[in-house]
């Protein structure tokens, strides 16, 4: 007979059916008449099982666990050790930002995390650090200084095939996994040319159009987890030692699948906020960043409130006392101009 989900305990001769919807039998059938009849149903196995799982856990008696996968995405992915990078340049900070964005990965990282900064080494921090001074001035200085480390990283035996790039002014503020630093998140894109940086961008999406690549804004200030041959492989396809391109956003139409949104996973400040305002603001979010503008005492107060533990290779500094440096275009300097009377024009000319 074939199973059927009405039919229950079974004797030589009868069986128990439970469908008494369609036919009134008292809940006793002879097997004969079980194995014609025209409304048996067979069972739904995977509804059966997803029911019991249900009703364990509501009694407590049944959790599943993630286990360790291959990629499928049903399950989180477990990684020993993963690596997070920041490129750093100590002048170039607005306090000591970094500080609480290497405390916040070693916090809410849902695994164990390396620390590494490639480039200058804080005077309080003696962990892991790639050394990677401020190239000479020149041109494009800032984005080809930032070229210059990813350049590094992507080549240096110290990184690990797979890492997450950081940046000083990122913060986790509840557990993130492996999995969602690895989700893609993007904006939408649109020209503009207002300033040097969305005029890179603009000529980024152009080279990546030309090669028959998306045009999604990877330039979201989130954490960007990538894999050094990848990254490598960038830096060989677009030229990147002469092009100053932007490599996160390079990589993420190159090399990612559709995107989702950042928000609300990510939380952008704009412009300093208050305490009471930072909290209601972030409340939602696993990631937080802010514009250089926005580092202030109360968003320092806030970190440190969250951030109370020490990172593994900070050290004391008693005597450290946090600054907050004006950035941004600095106003001209005024020059002092002789007065008129003084010019060598208006001298009067010897005569000949």
């Amino acid at each position: 007979m074939k199973p059927c989900v009405y039919r229950g305990a079974i004797t030589e001769t009868h069986c128990e059916c439970d469908n008494t919807k369609d036919m009134v039998h008292g809940g006793i059938v002879p097997l004969s008449v079980c194995g014609r009849c025209p409304f048996s149903k067979e069972p739904d196995f995977f509804a059966q099982t997803q029911r019991l799982i249900v009703s364990k856990q509501s009694q407590g008696v049944y959790v599943p666990r993630p286990r360790t996968c291959g990629g499928c995405g049903t399950v989180k992915r477990r990684v020993d050790v993963l690596q997070f990078v920041w490129p750093y340049w100590h002048a170039g900070a607005s306090g000591d930002e970094i500080r609480w964005s290497i405390r916040s990965v070693e916090q809410y990282f849902e695994g164990k995390a390396l620390c590494t900064i490639v480039g200058d080494r804080p005077p309080w921090w003696r962990g892991h650090v790639i050394d990677c001074p401020r190239i000479a001035p020149t041109a494009n200085r800032g984005f080809r200084d930032m070229l210059n480390k990813m350049h590094v990283i992507a080549k240096h035996p110290e990184i690990q095939s797979e890492f997450v790039w950081m940046m000083d002014d990122i913060y986790f503020l509840k557990p993130v996994s492996f999995d969602e630093l690895q989700t893609p998140r993007a904006y939408g894109w649109r020209e503009d040319q207002s300033n040097s940086w969305q005029k890179r961008k603009s000529n980024t999406m152009r080279i990546l159009r030309e090669a028959g690549h998306t045009n999604h804004d990877y330039a979201t200030h989130l954490p960007h987890h990538a894999e050094k041959s990848k990254l490598a492989d960038l830096f060989e396809r677009f030229a990147l030692q002469s092009n100053t391109l932007l490599w996160e956003v390079l990589y993420g139409n190159v090399h990612r699948s559709r995107p989702i949104r950042p928000e609300p996973f990510f939380c952008r400040l704009l412009a300093p906020v208050t305490l009471p305002e930072l909290r209601q603001r972030a409340r939602l979010a696993s990631v937080l960043n802010h514009v250089a503008t926005g580092w202030n005492e109360p968003l320092r107060q806030y970190l440190a409130e969250l951030l109370p533990t020490p990172a593994t290779g900070e050290t004391e500094d008693s005597g450290f006392r946090p600054e907050f440096r004006r950035v941004g275009r600095p106003q001209r300097r005024p020059v002092k101009r002789r007065h008129p009377s003084t010019w060598k024009i208006n001298q009067p000319q010897p005569i000949q």
